[in-house]
């Protein structure tokens, strides 16, 4: 990968790796690079070069675009380094239709079994913090707080496996998509229809919480 390559990648946010381990800050800095669209399909990128330039050994950064590739959004290029996986139409419908299928009832299950009052003071926190983030400019920051929304929804149930396949879904669908938004002029739109989604979930009112998610969920549509 070219020195220019790399700079595309990190510089999608600010890097801090003093949080947690290093191969964990190295999957947040490639993940945002992949959802910000910084990373081209088709391309190749470089483990080693990327290890160069953030510092750090190689093992951590390959174990990051390792796991990357193993939830299907890098590739590996034999003796070259990881390419970004293009998906196709096709690819994207059927990533949609498995959140309709998973992720909306996992939403309908919380909303059936109830939320405390300490439950719904942190949902209504992460919804807020949605909307403070729906700025152009502030697109890392704000698709953190929609991923920690969503997740932190489907989160209430206590199932670890079910947040892996949602989270990797999400991650599937969200490709760019999330920036897409900001183009078309619909981010802040977006965030505001989380306000309405959590009172429906609050109340555990599943026809209207359904209805509100498919809605919401449109953008991830092909």
């Amino acid at each position: 990968m070219q020195d220019s390559n790399v700079r595309e990648v990190i510089g999608v946010q600010a890097l801090r790796l003093q949080r947690g381990t290093l191969k964990d800050e190295a999957l947040g800095v490639v993940r945002a690079a992949l959802l910000s669209g910084e990373m081209k399909p088709g391309r190749i990128y470089s483990a080693n070069s990327l290890a160069a330039q953030l510092g750090v050994s190689n093992s951590p950064v390959r174990e990051a675009m390792m796991e990357l590739a193993a939830k299907g959004l890098l590739e590996v290029v034999r003796n070259r380094g990881f390419r970004v996986v293009e998906m196709s139409a096709a690819d994207r419908q059927e990533v949609y239709d498995l959140r309709m299928m998973v992720e909306v009832p996992a939403v309908l299950t919380v909303a059936q079994r109830g939320l405390n009052d300490d439950e719904q003071a942190v949902v209504r926190g992460l919804a807020q913090a949605t909307l403070d983030s729906a700025h152009p400019d502030r697109m890392p920051e704000y698709l953190d707080a929609d991923q920690a929304f969503h997740m932190g929804i489907v989160e209430l149930l206590g199932n670890r496996r079910l947040n892996a396949i949602v989270e990797n879904l999400r991650d599937q669908s969200r490709v760019r998509g999330s920036y897409h938004l900001a183009e078309r002029g619909v981010l802040r739109q977006s965030a505001e229809e989380h306000l309405p989604i959590v009172e429906a979930l609050i109340a555990g009112d599943a026809a209207r919480l359904e209805a509100l998610m498919v809605e919401h969920l449109d953008y991830a549509r092909p």
